[in-house]
């Protein structure tokens, strides 16, 4: 009973259904304007699905290269310097090695 009451209540809210003591001045439920019901944000459930949400397509990042340095010579030489360094971590100190290399010629 509770239930026929609330759901009849909120029909009559809705515009759905006309209440017996409306008289013959008020509009019929059919031609009043419909009810549209809205999210609180604005959206509705259409745009929330995965199927009609659109996709942008971005074009890649284009990466320019510059003419300049055409990178080492025919009688160039990597040079490598290898070494050890302590580094702090929260176990505590370790001892890594690290590695420098470069071009020269």
């Amino acid at each position: 009973m509770m239930r026929a009451g609330f759901s009849a209540t909120l029909l009559l809210l809705a515009g759905l259904i006309v209440p017996a003591g409306s008289g013959a001045g008020a509009e019929p439920a059919a031609t009043a304007a419909p009810i549209v019901a809205h999210a609180p944000h604005g959206l509705s459930a259409e745009e929330f699905s995965a199927q009609s949400r659109k996709v942008l397509h971005r074009a890649p990042h284009r990466v320019r290269v510059y003419g300049g340095s055409t990178g080492p010579g025919p009688n160039s030489v990597r040079v490598c310097n290898a070494h050890y360094e302590q580094e702090h971590r929260p176990s505590g100190t370790v001892i890594v090695p690290r590695m420098n290399c470069y071009w020269r010629g």
